[in-house]
C-alpha cells in the first residue's frame, strides 16, 4: 500500500459504472491513496482501477447505498489518516477544491467540512430539477433537525479521523441509513455528538457522463428519515394539543362572551403551540436563547395568521374549480401547516433561510 504519511489524507469515491469520468479524473488524484468503492460495475471500472497504483479498489459486487460505500471505505483508510475526503467521481465536485477544503478543516478543526452550494460563494450548477430537489430537502432538513447547515445533502464532504470512528461504532447502535438519506443522517449524528461541522463554498456542476443514481426510492428514505428522527412529529402533536385547548377554552367561555370567545380561544391555542413548541420541538436551538420571548410569540402570531390565510385561499380556490369541500378544507390545512411549520422554524426558532 502506498504511504500516506505526507498528506494524511485519502480520498474515498463510491462508484457504479464510472470507467469513463474515472479516466479522467484518477490521474488528477495521483498524489493522493484513492480508495473506489465499487457496487457492481460492468463497464471496465475495475480493470481501469486496478491498472493505477495509487488506487485501491474495494470491490462489493452489486449496489448496497451510497452512504455504505462509503463508510466501507472509512474501514479501509490506514490509521495514519487524520482526514478521508469524499467526492462523487463524475467531475460534479471539482478536485481543485480538495487542498481547499483539507486545509480548512485543519484549520478551523473541524470534524466535518462540507463542499457547500449554499454557503455564501458557492453555487450550484446542477439541471434545474435536481436543484430544486436539493434546495427543498435542505430546507426540509434544517425545518426536521434545527441545524443551520445550509447544504446538508453535498456529498464532498472532509471527515476527520474522530468522526470516522464514532460513525464506524454508531453502526453497532443503530446502522446508518445506507443509501442517499445517509448523507444527513451522519450529519445529524455528527450534529447531535456536538462534533464540529463546518461548511466551505464550492461550486456544483453537472455531472460530466452518465447518469445519476438517484432514484425515487433514494428520496422517499429521506423523506422517511425526516419523518422519522426530525421535529416534525412532535409539531403535529403540539399542534393536536392546540386544537383541543382551543376547544375547552371556547367550551368554557361562549356563554359568558358570546363570540369574542372564538377569538379568544384561538389566540390562547396559538400561546399554547408557541410554549410547546418553545421548550420541547425547538428548545434545542441555540439561537433561541438571545431571543426576546415575546418578540418570538409575535412572530408566530403573525405566521400562525398567514396559515389562516393559506388554508381559506386554498379551500376557496378549490372549491371554484369543482373539488368536494371537504377535500379543498383538507389540503388547505396542508398547505397552512407547512407553511406555519416552515416559516416558524426559521423565523421564529431559527435563521432567515439563506
Amino acid at each position: 500500500m502506498a504511504d500516506t504519511r505526507k498528506d494524511g489524507v485519502a480520498i474515498i469515491m463510491p462508484v457504479i459504472n464510472e470507467r469513463k469520468n474515472l479516466q479522467g479524473l484518477l490521474p488528477l488524484l495521483a498524489e493522493f491513496n484513492v480508495f473506489v468503492v465499487d457496487d457492481g460495475s460492468n463497464d471496465g471500472t475495475q480493470e481501469f482501477c486496478e491498472s493505477l497504483s495509487h488506487v485501491h479498489l474495494i470491490e462489493r459486487g452489486r449496489k448496497m447505498g451510497l452512504v455504505s460505500a462509503i463508510l466501507e471505505g472509512f474501514r479501509h483508510v490506514p490509521e495514519n489518516c487524520e482526514y478521508s475526503i469524499v467526492l462523487d467521481s463524475d467531475f460534479s465536485h471539482d478536485p481543485k477544491y480538495i487542498p481547499e477544503l483539507h486545509n480548512y478543516a485543519i484549520k478551523n478543526d473541524a470534524d466535518l467540512v462540507i463542499g457547500s452550494r449554499y454557503a455564501p460563494g458557492g453555487k450550484n450548477g446542477d439541471e434545474p430539477l435536481r436543484r430544486f430537489i436539493s434546495v427543498s430537502g435542505n430546507i426540509a432538513f434544517r425545518s426536521a433537525f434545527s441545524s443551520r447547515v445550509k447544504d446538508a445533502t453535498s456529498g464532498f464532504r472532509v471527515y476527520s479521523k474522530r468522526a470516522m470512528a464514532f460513525l464506524l461504532a454508531s453502526q453497532s447502535a443503530e446502522p446508518v441509513s445506507p443509501s442517499y438519506a445517509g448523507q444527513i443522517d451522519v450529519l445529524r449524528r455528527l450534529e447531535s455528538a456536538k462534533m464540529k461541522v463546518a461548511e466551505y463554498p464550492i461550486t456544483f456542476y453537472r455531472r460530466k457522463n452518465g447518469r445519476s443514481n438517484l432514484r425515487n426510492s433514494d428520496i422517499m428514505g429521506f423523506l422517511s428519515l425526516l419523518i422519522r428522527k426530525g421535529n416534525l412529529i412532535s409539531y403535529v402533536m403540539v399542534g393536536l394539543s392546540g386544537i383541543l385547548v382551543n376547544e375547552l377554552i371556547l367550551s368554557l367561555l361562549f356563554g359568558v362572551m358570546g363570540y369574542p370567545a372564538e377569538l379568544f380561544s384561538i389566540e390562547v391555542s396559538v400561546v399554547s403551540n408557541f410554549i410547546l413548541n418553545d421548550r420541547l420541538t425547538f428548545g434545542k436551538r441555540d439561537s433561541i436563547v438571545s431571543e426576546v420571548f415575546f418578540s418570538r410569540l409575535a412572530r408566530y402570531n403573525f405566521y400562525s395568521l398567514g396559515g389562516i390565510g393559506i388554508n381559506a385561499i386554498v379551500f376557496y380556490l378549490l372549491v371554484a374549480l369543482n373539488v368536494d369541500i371537504f377535500i379543498s378544507n383538507f389540503v388547505g390545512i396542508v398547505f397552512a401547516f407547512l407553511f406555519t411549520y416552515i416559516s416558524s422554524t426559521f423565523f421564529v426558532w431559527g435563521e432567515k433561510i439563506a
